[in-house]
């Protein structure tokens, strides 16, 4: 640039400052955005971070990556009545663009509008209420936008970041068929709870005032497990109640068991499977299952009239009985045995094989190179050491595991250059530590990355190192579904981090381990032949969801579940499939020649998956609730179960390692 050009632009500059500064400021309102966290969609450098639109200081901007919908948001920190937004431009600006407000930084309301921004300084005056204020950009000046200053002013609410107590005891009052009455002791806040927060084994149900509350259209004859969380004015969640565990009883009285269900066919032969289907049984109240038995063992378990068991032996003779299971749990006779003989080779899907028993629940599973594997017992926090015969041995105890009477404990473990990684639940949130593998012990003791959000729920867990070396971390938002969007969070994301620990300079957000967000709980990653990423993740009560992980994408919740809710959002990328929560509940995810595979928890079920293609059902009922699936060494795949893992007591479930061979 020439020396008299440049000199003319600093002189305009230095005029531009010098009318703002002049500019009349209310003497009624504060500067509420200062000092308070920003975050944005994008951030094209760490000189240009969000922060630097808040600093009071025009010499320092926020500037967007290129892209034509971006956004800016300062979290005020408490509920607070908002006079005058103060926007001052960069040289990139915007054109379109929008001020919006938040009470809870989720669904957002218009307070300002405009398509003829010039880049100026815009003092916009307007009356709104929120905690979290951003500015929704739609079209830049020119092909990105920068910010100078983002001022917000008005009166501020009262500052609250602490969390409620956990609320009292919670009880059954009573119940009927369809129908449970629920109390609990009052929680404790430093300024006042506002309401209460009741879920059903981590599914939220609704929010409540009072200490007491009718849950309805339940189902009969049904287990359910509830507690409750404290929410105060300001958003902060308390940790949970004690759960309390209440079985509906049957609609009505119920003597007759159902009929036997009738002609009973093979339907397919392959090498590894039998395919089954049945005529219907009939019932005075209603059928709700039918139950597959192979020698004895339940081996299969549909609410249909067909069904296809799966990994069993090349050219062996089996016998199959069927009966049926109505929704009082009584059983029919069991149908004539059906005879069938697979045939001669191997299917995609092939044989099983059992490698252990176990009494805890294996959660995170990693195998070395030569075939020996680590897993984590969710419940004791021991790390346990498996030869490929099934031979065990503690490798070690992690200190300072907690459990939450949910989903918490000792959850993904994985491997890299002698070290074994680990992610847990601690007294105070979750977090990333890693131990020196010396001779099959576990030695020095790092922590690495801590103030992941913790609750009896939605811890997420599962680790996965990528082909770039870096380590990428699966998080719950800690039933705070606020966490998934609130990019100075670590909750409800996708976090990618150096194996030190630090966070990685190419990250979508400078400074931030966030990867991607708007996740509820992940609990599957895995990287396909292309380096791809992709993810698996818990939805509420309507949809579960397998996503493709785009650096620095936005996944929709709370707003969004799965491709119901409030999806419109265009800055929200859509799920690659998905499935009712009764179908599915994802955990672990294995990618073998980009087939995925995928361990459903609810659903008892193994879903393949080739890239691009149709799911495909495997062991419906086989195993129970199937937590982690892993690629061996060889180029099969280890399941384990996850069978009575609710209450986080050590050593009271029954689960298994399986080996699944694939073609």
């Amino acid at each position: 640039m020439a020396a008299p050009l440049r000199r003319l632009l600093v002189l305009a500059s230095a005029l531009t400052f010098a009318v703002v500064a002049a500019s009349p400021a209310q003497a009624d309102d504060v500067l509420l955005s200062l000092g308070r966290p920003a975050t944005a969609s994008s951030e094209s450098n760490a000189r240009h971070v969000a922060t630097k639109a808040t600093d009071v200081d025009r010499r320092t901007t926020w500037r967007s990556e290129n892209g034509d919908r971006q956004w800016i948001s300062i979290d005020l920190g408490s509920m607070s009545t908002i006079n005058r937004v103060v926007l001052r431009w960069g040289f990139l600006c915007a054109r379109s663009y929008s001020v919006q407000t938040s009470p809870e930084g989720v669904y957002w309301r218009d307070m300002y509008r405009t398509e003829k921004g010039d880049g100026g300084d815009d003092n916009l005056e307007f009356t709104g209420f929120g905690r979290w204020v951003r500015v929704s950009l739609t079209k830049p000046c020119w092909w990105n936008y920068e910010l100078r200053e983002f001022e917000v002013h008005g009166t501020p609410g009262v500052v609250d970041t602490a969390p409620p107590g956990a609320p009292g005891t919670l009880s059954v009052k009573g119940f009927t068929a369809t129908s449970v009455n629920l109390q609990w002791g009052p929680a404790s806040d430093n300024v006042a709870v506002a309401s209460y927060e009741i879920y059903q084994s981590g599914q939220f149900v609704k929010t409540v005032d009072g200490l007491s509350n009718n849950v309805t259209r339940l189902n009969p004859n049904t287990t359910y497990s509830f507690y409750v969380n404290a929410k105060d004015a300001a958003g902060n969640i308390s940790q949970a109640s004690n759960s309390v565990t209440v079985t509906t009883p049957a609609a009505v009285v119920d003597n007759e068991p159902p009929t036997v269900p009738y002609n009973a066919i093979v339907q397919k032969l392959t090498a590894n499977s039998v395919s089954l289907a049945w005529g219907a049984s009939s019932d005075n109240v209603g059928v709700a299952s039918y139950a597959v038995f192979s020698g004895g063992i339940q081996v299969g378990t549909t609410t249909g009239q067909q069904t296809t068991i799966a990994g069993l032996k090349q050219q062996t003779d089996y016998e199959f009985t069927i009966k049926a299971i109505d929704t009082s749990g009584k059983s029919s006779a069991f149908t004539a045995p059906i005879k069938a003989s697979t045939r001669k080779g191997q299917d995609a899907v092939g044989e099983v094989t059992k490698i252990t028993d176990e009494t805890d629940v294996p959660w995170g599973l990693e195998f070395l190179r030569d075939g020996t594997a680590f897993y984590a017992q969710r419940d004791t926090g021991d790390i346990i050491r498996i030869a490929p015969d099934g031979t065990r041995s503690v490798a070690g105890r992690v200190p300072n595991v907690v459990s939450t009477d949910g989903e918490g404990g000792l959850l993904g473990v994985e491997h890299k250059d002698g070290w074994i990684y680990a992610y847990h639940t601690s007294p105070t949130d979750n977090r990333l530590v890693r131990f020196r593998l010396v001779d099959g012990k576990l030695g020095e003791h790092q922590v690495l990355l801590t103030g992941a959000p913790r609750n009896k729920f939605h811890n997420g867990g599962r680790l996965r190192f990528g082909p770039d070396g870096k380590i990428y971390i699966a998080t719950g938002d800690g039933q705070v579904s606020s966490n998934a969007q609130d990019l100075n969070s670590l909750g409800g994301k996708v976090l990618r981090v150096n194996p030190d620990g630090s966070v990685p300079r190419d990250n979508p957000f400078p400074g931030k381990y966030v990867y991607s967000y708007g996740h509820r709980n992940v609990q599957g990653l895995a990287f396909d032949s292309k380096g791809r990423l992709w993810e698996a993740e818990l939805g509420n009560s309507v949809m579960d969801e397998v996503n493709l992980i785009k650096p620095g994408g936005n996944y929709g919740w709370p707003a969004c579940e799965g491709t119901s809710g409030e999806c419109g959002d265009p800055t929200f990328l859509a799920p690659r499939h998905t499935w009712p929560v009764s179908q599915a509940s994802p955990s672990g995810l294995a990618i073998v020649d980009d087939v995925l595979y995928l361990a459903a928890l609810r659903g008892q079920r193994l879903y393949r998956i080739p890239i691009g293609g149709r799911p495909e059902v495997f062991f419906e009922g086989a195993y129970g609730r199937l937590r982690t699936v892993e690629k061996t060494p060889q180029g099969d795949l280890w399941l384990t179960t996850s069978n009575g893992d609710k209450d986080s007591i050590p050593n009271n479930s029954n689960t298994q390692i399986y080996k699944l061979d694939l073609k």
